[in-house]
């Protein structure tokens, strides 16, 4: 996986949760005072690193109690590797994926994040099914970078309308313009999608600026973005089911 995509990997994610518990400012600090006055008034350094080492655990035992940091660590991630896309495609979902991270981080400023969950599983939800499309969309690139078409009419034009080999042709090259087709219908829905997700997070953090410690749970802004993101979510069901296998590369 490239280097600027390892962020995303999901073992990462956790690592840096874990990270922001385990080595708090607050553990360190305790940590890194404790050891300084035992230091000071001379006591051996077995106590002073033991010290430093339980007040290190209390920070960690107390970040760890922390309902958000659980429920992070706990939801869903998404999982998928983002290694088999090519730069074209990939570009399509860090776009998206950094439009969750947008998204998340103003959940987390809201005073009742704990009810967004289920909009954080749909995101995720969004995002499995919008790299689903990208790889489908990337191998039928592909399949029509390796079809030579223009040659393909040329040998139609060769050959007389009732020619067995003609009709073959035809079909050949009426299958490759609907790959074609259908792709660029793919990238159109990964697009909106995409735009969808950003303009969800730009709302989102708006939501949190405005919350100002009141919880917006039941609110009508809050509902209306819970519709909109199941719509997207339903938009890329509707394309994963209309994907089917590429069919065989023409001779």
């Amino acid at each position: 996986m490239a280097r600027g995509t390892l962020r995303w990997d999901p073992r990462v994610r956790r690592g840096a949760l874990l990270a922001r518990a385990t080595l708090s400012p607050a553990g360190l600090l305790t940590g890194g005072g404790l050891a300084v006055l035992g230091l000071a008034a001379g006591i051996g350094l077995p106590w002073v690193i033991a010290a430093g080492a339980g007040a290190w655990l209390t920070s960690v035992v107390l970040h760890l109690r922390d309902p958000k940091l659980i429920s992070s660590l706990l939801a869903p991630q998404f999982d998928r590797d983002l290694s088999v896309l090519d730069n074209e495609h990939l570009r399509y979902m860090t776009a998206a994926l950094s439009a969750r991270d947008r998204f998340e981080e103003a959940v987390d400023t809201l005073p009742d994040a704990a009810e967004f969950g289920g909009m954080q599983a749909r995101v995720t939800e969004a995002l499995r099914r919008l790299y689903d499309s990208v790889v489908w969309s990337q191998r039928a690139g592909s399949f029509l970078d390796s079809v030579d078409d223009q040659g393909l009419r040329d040998r139609l034009r060769g050959l007389p309308g009732e020619s067995p080999v003609a009709a073959e042709l035809e079909e050949q090259l009426e299958e490759v313009a609907d790959v074609d087709r259908r792709r660029h219908e793919t990238l159109a829905r990964i697009a909106t999608t995409i735009t969808g997700l950003e303009t969800l997070a730009v709302k989102m953090g708006s939501l949190a600026l405005g919350s100002a410690g009141v919880a917006p749970s039941g609110s009508d802004e809050v509902r209306q973005l819970r519709h909109e993101l199941d719509a997207y979510v339903d938009g890329l069901a509707e394309i994963e089911q209309s994907l089917r296998a590429l069919p065989p590369q023409p001779a």
